[in-house]
């Protein structure tokens, strides 16, 4: 779990503290989703909430992009709320879904699971890379 509040300045200045010590360097760092640069290659660290949002926070780092989009409509076709925090009700104040897997995702959302490198190819499992 990532520490809140005046705990996660702390974690935060570590994390970036060990990103230097290591030859990296800090190119954002937020709350849902931090940026290093390491060798020449961009690092992304999407930070997770809480374990009820890891299975968002994976579908979110592995997209693609229209896929995300697409599981937004789905979700707002169902009155919820996904974002890289998790998955939300409408209600008032909003109850969070638990989600920890991609799979607990598109059961909530009505949505077939489908491995990243399968999305937005109109298959169902990708091609073997060998």
């Amino acid at each position: 779990m990532l520490p809140k509040g005046k705990e996660f300045g702390v974690w935060k200045g570590k994390m970036t503290k060990r990103v230097g010590e290591i030859g990296g360097v800090v190119v954002s760092f937020g709350d849902t989703i931090s940026n290093f640069r390491y060798r020449g290659v961009q690092v992304n660290l999407f930070l997770c909430p809480n374990l009820d949002s890891w299975g968002v926070t994976q579908m979110w780092a592995t997209g693609p992009k229209g896929h995300t989009i697409g599981m937004t409509i789905k979700a707002r076709d169902r009155g919820l709320v996904i974002n890289s925090k998790g998955l939300w009700t409408r209600d008032e104040p909003p109850r969070q879904i638990r989600a920890r897997t991609e799979d607990e995702v598109g059961k909530a959302l009505g949505w077939k699971f489908k491995p990243p490198d399968a999305r937005g190819t109109g298959k169902a499992q990708a091609e073997p890379l060998f």
